[in-house]
């Protein structure tokens, strides 16, 4: 197994460890026929999620080949619909959709452009990618509004946040009500371009140039409905009827400052100036700040709980990681290390300090300890799961700072020069590598002699 350290936390490792003792305890093995064994956040209840999956992915790339990160990408991908369409979840006894025509953030082309670069491994593409279109033009053309080209998803369950106070809890025929939700149109973007990517590597020039197009009037879109020059920042908006496609006419904001608002960056919708407004808002201790940062909405929201409240508050290892990664995607590296250093020891003091000593589904943004929920005094425990995508990949690529790009045989190592750091026997292009940072000392490098390792 991979061992990552870093001098000044030590717990850091013993959270490490219990996140990949917990990501195996809860691995699963489906009876159903040609299923290949999967992660699970939730061992037991039968059912296996899409977003869950993606980002359990994520950390899956640190297995060193112990867990295959896109087995549950494959599953999920066996259940694909004749006209494109895959749920939220499914049950894994039969194979149906669990909650019926609800989708889940569109994360996969984004998984699959990762994994390539982390793996070098170009062999899926051929494969998946007609499934990936075919998911993203499903999308298009039954969660998009007619007058506008905005994206909505059925309700806030839908978008995976589901008591975030950003639109009707429930809505007529999963129609969300009338929102346009900012995540699902940057999410739209994210896969267009990686598709763009990924079609380029197949030779398919006219699917490369017709998603590169894509995301381009995604992009436009964005700016045009959802960001608020006021405020600096991204919000759903009221949008359904025709009215709001005159542009002479405002469209009405969601007062909401949700998390949401961030996948601009991840997604590149953002330009380096609204970029820098949201850095603003992540550094305001009035808004998303917090002392185990960062909140799914704003400190200052009416609706905020500073016990976390599930998604009134509460702090989520996959927005915290698509967070982070976005404002890397911008340059503002310090910033996501820092973001990456409160979260890890906030989980790590949780899980010294409370009992059970366990790593949790979400956390409280004000608190050492777990969040709370709706319908329970805490939330699910042993949850790894997602919630593994801080102590294990954040650790490794934000923390002490390594970037792999297979493709190019480099390796981007942005030194922490806190402490001494690093990291001993990843495999990386079939071969063990150590990076390990001593103050005082050169960086010490073991690498295959075909990569070179880029240190800043």
């Amino acid at each position: 197994m991979i061992k990552p350290f870093y001098d000044d936390k030590p717990e850091f490792s013993e959270l490490y460890d219990a996140a990949w003792n917990l990501a195996l305890k809860n691995i699963e093995r489906p009876e159903k026929g040609g299923w290949k064994t999967q992660m699970c956040c939730m061992p037991g209840i039968g059912k296996i999620w899409q977003w869950d999956s993606c980002f359990m992915a994520f950390y899956a790339f640190y297995s060193n080949g112990t867990i295959s990160p896109m087995n549950n990408l494959d599953n999920l991908y066996s259940l694909q619909r004749e006209d494109g369409f895959m749920s939220m979840a499914y049950i894994i006894e039969n194979g149906s959709p669990a909650f019926g025509e609800r989708i889940n953030p569109p994360l996969f082309a984004w998984v699959e452009w990762e994994y390539y670069r982390f793996s070098g491994d170009a062999s899926r593409f051929e494969r998946i990618f007609p499934i990936l279109e075919k998911y993203y033009l499903w999308i298009k053309s039954n969660r998009r509004r007619e007058y506008t080209g905005l994206y909505y998803f059925e309700d806030p369950g839908s978008s995976g946040m589901d008591n975030s106070p950003r639109g009707g809890w429930q809505s007529v025929h999963l129609q969300g009500s009338d929102i346009c939700h900012v995540d699902l149109i940057c999410q739209q973007l994210l896969s267009a371009d990686c598709l763009s990517k990924i079609a380029g590597k197949l030779g398919l020039d006219n699917k490369r140039d017709f998603f590169s197009g894509e995301a381009t009037t995604l992009k436009h879109l964005i700016n045009r409905y959802h960001w608020n020059e006021k405020t600096g920042f991204y919000y759903d908006v009221f949008a359904r009827g025709g009215y709001y496609a005159d542009k002479n006419l405002p469209h009405c904001f969601v007062p909401c400052k949700s998390i949401a608002a961030f996948w601009t960056l991840i997604s590149g919708a953002a330009s380096p100036e609204q970029a820098n407004a949201l850095e603003k808002h992540l550094l305001n201790p009035e808004e998303f700040y917090t002392a185990h940062p960062i909140p799914s909405i704003s400190r200052d929201d009416p609706n905020y709980c500073a016990n976390g409240m599930y998604w009134r508050g509460g702090v989520w290892a996959p927005t915290n990681y698509m967070i982070i990664e976005g404002l890397k995607k911008y340059g503002k590296f310090e910033l996501a290390r820092e973001l990456a250093l409160k979260h890890i020891d906030a989980m790590a003091q949780t899980f010294m300090k409370y009992t059970p000593n366990t790593i949790w589904e979400c956390y409280s943004p004000e608190f050492m300890k777990p969040s709370d929920r709706e319908d329970a005094p805490c939330v699910r425990p042993d949850f790894v799961g997602w919630s593994g995508i801080g102590p294990i990949a954040l650790f490794i690529n934000t923390l002490i700072g390594l970037e792999f790009d297979a493709p190019d045989n480099t390796v981007y190592w942005r030194i922490n020069k806190n402490c001494r750091n690093g990291v001993k026997d990843l495999f990386f292009k079939g071969k063990l590598t150590s990076f390990i940072y001593t103050p005082g000392a050169s960086p010490e490098v073991r690498l295959p002699v075909d990569v070179k390792c880029i240190i800043t």
